[in-house]
């Protein structure tokens, strides 16, 4: 095996019994097969071979910068007794390889202390969204944060329709520890669920042995049907026969579900035997022990949980790539000739009350963009497809022109991305975006613009008079009330928005009337946002009132500020998505999103397009102080109809709205406890 220094990497040596507590640091190199440990003292080929295993495989980003750790674990063979150590070091930034050689045996039941037994170690999470296991997967305070971590002396985990009713049914569970088999033997696992009124999921995880990095999932169980209404009803699956021994086995329990009740166990059948039992208390152990506050105490275990093991990845594959989903820096290329651009059917009017959404002209898009759903409901039609012979006339134009002005040495690949917004009478106009090769450069340059292609002409020209602003400041904004769960998924969601785009040029904009549920700005100063606000509002909710409170917040005319729902989740590529569809003193974005079924999320999709709402609502700011933003009075405490008025003042004034169903954007089913601060909630509701 050849490794040269460049990235670092943990190395444990472990000998044949536990020694509890950690260790020594030493810094080594990889040479053929030499290993050097502390400075230039080598271990020769032949006591290298004294070790049963050297394995590599990634931890989680929070233990180092680059997020590219490595734990390589060594073992002697039985006899030798040294105390475990642990190295960093460096290998290959494209070492991927895992090296086996014989499996280690970290513990055996020998090693527990006797109080350890009879307890599991059992993390729960008041509040994730979906039924699928996964769906605690895609979460960031799993598996590492959880709302409260006790002790349980059973394998059965049950939810109630007993729970109040903003976080019913949306909990998380995880138990984990040791199973100890009693003899060797041949052993079959079940997951039984019961009472089930709620749609539920759950997996059972067990490792080759007692190390968390050797699990494998035994089982898988879910039950996607919300039965609110119907009589409960039960569920069990079971493993094929897994051969153990009388020794130590790490496992883990995930279980989750949606709105309702969902009792589940595991249970086992032990050798010789015909019957699913539950497991006796004899025959487990904790994993890790709590001190009276919940806190892991120090033992060497937790870190090794705290790694990314084999039961945190995503075990379904439902998730949609969608076109636009990874933004791309844009270089600006100077080939069409400049033209004037002016959307006829864009003038000042008088707007009848509501009748704006008429005035709304949908886009088409090219190529397909995965926001078709063949589902049985309405309005689950994706974007309207664009004629693949317009594409392909667009680019040929544009390469002919690219090939005839001669500026630049290169060549025009390919259509990346192209709308098209309609217009019989003056022609269409393009947000066209192209990778072309440069001479010089290494890789393909990103080009966005906005075209327009004349009626009866064959000659694309540059709209000098409408392009999107590259780079400019963004606003974030939302108002919220006693939100406090929905609230730190907002943040998180941008947080994860932030750490794949680096975009420094957007703020979160939270206003707040006085909520009792969370500590707002406590939570934002802990994120790893660069840039937020939080505006203080008293007195009842309002949700115009405090929208327009954030669009007032920015001062800078050349800024766009974009209000949004809390309840959403927001592909990576958002905020530039904002920016290629505001283009100031012309058009505004008010993008559609997919609106999730209960108990669905964005790796598990259900639902339907959502096209009445302009709850989303994107402007310049010197565009949104120009036709007066939302009408606080008269819906100041009114909701629905509010987002309406707007569109129709945009409309009025003159200002084009681009209206298109925007990939991966998409909507979380929720209650509507606790969002006006009142009692009178029916009267709000749309």
């Amino acid at each position: 095996m050849k490794m040269s220094p460049s990235r670092k990497v943990r190395v444990l040596l472990i000998g044949s019994s536990v020694v509890a507590g950690l260790i020594l640091v030493y810094y080594f190199a990889i040479s053929k097969t030499t290993v050097v440990i502390g400075k230039d003292v080598p271990l020769e080929d032949t006591e290298l071979g004294q070790f049963t295993e050297l394995r590599g495989s990634r931890l989680p980003d929070d233990h180092e910068r680059d997020g590219k750790l490595w734990l390589v674990k060594f073992q002697k063979t039985p006899g030798s007794d040294p105390e475990p150590e642990e190295i960093t070091t460096e290998v290959p930034a494209s070492e991927e390889t895992t090296f086996s050689m014989l499996p280690p045996q970290i513990l055996t039941s020998n090693d527990f202390d006797k109080t350890m037994v009879g307890f599991l170690n059992f993390d729960v999470w008041h509040w994730f969204v979906g039924y699928l296991v996964d769906d605690m997967r895609i979460k960031r305070d799993f598996p590492n944060n959880p709302d409260v971590r006790k002790v349980t002396s059973s394998l059965r985990v049950y939810f109630s329709e007993k729970d109040p009713e903003d976080v019913r049914g949306k909990y998380a569970h995880k138990i984990y520890g040791y199973l100890l088999p009693p003899t060797t033997g041949e052993y079959a696992f079940s997951i039984d669920m019961s009472q089930l009124t709620a749609a539920c999921s759950a997996e059972l995880w067990i490792s080759k042995d007692s190390d968390p990095m050797r699990m494998v999932r035994v089982l898988v169980l879910e039950y996607p049907e919300l039965g609110r209404g119907k009589a409960p009803i039960s569920k069990r699956v079971e493993s094929a026969g897994i051969a153990m021994q009388a020794d130590v086995y790490y496992f883990e329990f995930l279980e989750k579900g949606f709105d309702g009740q969902c009792t589940v166990e595991i249970k086992w059948r032990t050798p010789g035997q015909q019957e699913f039992v539950s497991i006796p208390k004899t025959n487990f152990a904790m994993a890790v022990k709590l001190d009276g506050n919940g806190k892991y105490t120090n033992w060497p275990i937790v870190e090794k949980l705290k790694g990314h093991l084999p039961s945190n990845d995503l075990q379904t594959h439902h998730h949609v790539e969608f076109v636009g989903d990874t933004i791309l820096p844009i270089t600006d290329l100077i080939v069409l000739p400049s033209c004037t651009f002016q959307a006829e059917y864009v003038r000042a009017r008088k707007v009848k009350q509501y009748t704006g959404i008429k005035k709304v002209f949908a886009s088409k898009v090219y190529p397909h963009d995965n926001t078709w759903h063949k589902r049985q409901y309405k309005d689950d039609a994706g974007n309207k497809k664009l004629d693949p012979a317009v594409a392909e006339k667009v680019l040929r134009l544009y390469k002919e022109t690219f090939s005839q002005s001669k500026r630049y040495d290169g060549e025009v690949l390919d259509i990346r991305y192209l709308e098209e917004t309609p217009n019989e009478e003056k022609g269409s106009r393009f947000l066209l975006e192209l990778d072309i090769q440069l001479k010089d450069e290494e890789k393909p340059v990103h080009t966005s613009e906005y075209v327009y292609l004349p009626t009866g002409k064959d000659a694309l020209c540059h709209a000098e008079n409408f392009q999107w602003s590259k780079g400019v400041d963004v606003y974030v904004v939302v108002s919220v009330k006693n939100l406090g769960l929905w609230v730190k998924h907002l943040i998180h969601n941008m947080e994860w928005l932030y750490s794949k785009t680096q975009d420094d040029n957007f703020e979160l904009v939270i206003v707040d009337y006085e909520s009792e549920d969370i500590d707002v700005e406590a939570v934002l100063r802990k994120s790893s946002l660069k840039r937020w606000k939080v505006i203080h509002e008293k007195g009842p909710f309002s949700r115009s009132g405090g929208l327009q409170a954030g669009v007032e917040y920015v001062t800078n005319p050349d800024s766009i500020v974009m209000t949004i729902d809390m309840h959403l989740t927001m592909p990576p590529g958002f905020v530039e998505y904002v920016r290629r569809h505001v283009v100031k003193g012309k058009m505004g974005f008010a993008p559609m999103f997919f609106r999730l079924r209960p108990g669905y999320t964005e790796i598990n999709i259900n639902g339907f397009w959502e096209t009445l709402t302009y709850g989303l609502f994107g402007m310049f700011k010197s565009d949104w102080t120009a036709f007066g933003g939302f009408d606080t009075q008269k819906y100041k405490f009114k909701w629905g109809g509010e987002d309406w008025d707007l569109l129709d003042k945009a409309i009025a004034y003159g200002y084009e709205l681009f209206r298109i169903r925007y990939p991966g954007l998409m909507h979380y089913h929720h209650t509507k406890a606790g969002m006006w601060g009142n009692k009178d909630k029916k009267k709000q509701r749309r």
